[in-house]
């Protein structure tokens, strides 16, 4: 059984790396020169933009390698989507890499590594002999219920996971992750599931405030970094400063120091006005997470204009000096956002939102034109809608099943089932 997992496994990787290298999917690209990583495109199928043979194309294609596109599942971008994403996850050659995905940009997507073999996690022998008493368990079970209805054939079989290991992200959210069987007979008009529910643990204090900080010079990324903590400054530091010595930092929250441009800008008088612009960024901009949202209040004497996914205030936003913080990220209107989102789908809420230094920046404007451009994501809030997407994908295929029951409908009966911190997980009955 072990060494059939590996065969699944290891033709995942090399379809994978087949498709990445062929060019031919919109998206589905090496994110490395020696080609470690790879993107996926992650557009969700409810935006009014989605292009059915454009962002869902490979996964449709994985769905159709694995012998999935039969009658009635031929047209479900969510659940090929789901498909791939369980597989990708529950393969030790795989792992996401969350800090190098876009999520809130007009073609998002993720990132994805390819793990070594000396990286890749190894089953104890214990395990082992757990999960092989489990699975004689299971053959014995299925013996019986073959005796029952020798007719019963087994036509689908999916596992959709969304589960993180704590090296994958520092949050343990609140969500469920779940992990579905479904198995239709044709003696019995009825679909039958089995689905693990994992409970995970509530964020520790301070687990929620992190931000991922990238910064653009004439739309070229020049530095992307990951802060943890409730506090960030975005400041530029002259070259021909001394830095603050540790001991003098001790005690302050972290700085990000706007980078000379670099070597490949072209030349021309853009460059020369954002050389021009930095030293009046010295002071910079500080951010601040509270429970309320992420404030910020500048301190520069360059202009700073900022756009935000929860203002009521006219197109153009301009963070004056000498006032109180400005509210860029509202916490609350993110959490009703993510509610609607959770029940309805549609468009995903936003998690972040962007400063423009020197320019005025309106929703309308294309940020890569901008002299500096600093973009601000928020890891938690980001996780948050992974999780919402993943159990609204889920609802979206038990709709699915529902539809080819004769009866219209899915019955599914609770039953308890272990904490994940107990080695024996297994699946229950739903």
């Amino acid at each position: 059984m072990a060494a059939g997992r590996m065969r699944s496994t290891r033709r995942l990787r090399s379809w994978i790396v087949e498709q990445v290298s062929s060019g031919k999917y919109p998206g589905l690209v090496w994110d490395d020169e020696a080609k470690t990583m790879f993107r996926i495109p992650w557009k969700h199928a409810g935006k009014q933009d989605f292009r059915k043979d454009e962002d869902a194309a490979i996964f449709k294609a994985w769905a159709e390698f694995k012998g999935k596109l039969t009658d009635g599942g031929q047209d479900n971008p969510a659940a090929w989507k789901t498909r791939l994403r369980c597989a990708l996850n529950k393969s030790p050659e795989f792992k996401e890499v969350m800090d190098r995905a876009q999520l809130d940009i007009s073609e998002p997507y993720k990132v994805y590594r390819l793990v070594p073999i000396s990286e890749q996690g190894v089953v104890m022998p214990e395990k082992k002999s757990r999960e092989k008493a489990s699975r004689r368990s299971k053959r014995r079970r299925s013996d019986s219920d073959s005796d029952d209805a020798s007719d019963d054939k087994q036509i689908k079989r999916e596992e959709a996971t969304s589960q993180l290991s704590v090296e994958e992200s520092p949050v343990q959210t609140e969500e469920a992750t779940r992990c579905t069987t479904f198995i239709q007979t044709d003696s019995v008009d009825e679909i039958r599931l089995d689905v693990r529910i994992e409970e995970s643990v509530t964020a520790p204090v301070g687990a929620q405030d992190s931000f991922n900080v990238a910064v653009y010079y004439l739309g070229q990324e020049v530095l992307k970094r990951q802060i943890q903590g409730t506090d960030v400054r975005v400041t530029y530091l002259p070259s021909s400063l001394i830095p603050p010595t540790p001991a003098v930092l001790k005690g302050r929250f972290p700085r990000i120091l706007l980078p000379e441009p670099p070597s490949t800008l072209p030349a021309g008088p853009e460059l020369q006005a954002l050389f021009t612009l930095l030293p009046f960024m010295e002071k910079g901009v500080v951010l601040t997470s509270t429970p309320q949202g992420v404030y910020g209040k500048r301190f520069c004497q360059g202009r700073v204009f900022w756009t935000g996914p929860h203002t009521t205030m006219p197109d153009l936003h301009k963070m004056e000096r000498n006032t109180e913080p400005v509210l860029l990220f509202n916490k609350e209107i993110f959490k009703q956002q993510l509610d609607h989102f959770r029940s309805n789908g549609g468009e995903p809420p936003q998690c972040g939102f962007t400063l423009c230094f020197g320019e005025e920046l309106s929703n309308s404007e294309d940020p890569s034109k901008k002299l500096i451009i600093v973009q601000i994501t928020l890891p938690w809030e980001e996780q948050q809608v992974q999780n919402a997407q993943s159990i609204f994908e889920s609802i979206t295929i038990l709709q699915s099943l529902a539809s080819q029951s004769p009866l219209g409908e899915i019955t599914l009966n609770l039953v308890t089932v272990p904490s994940p911190t107990n080695e024996s997980i297994g699946c229950g009955t739903f």
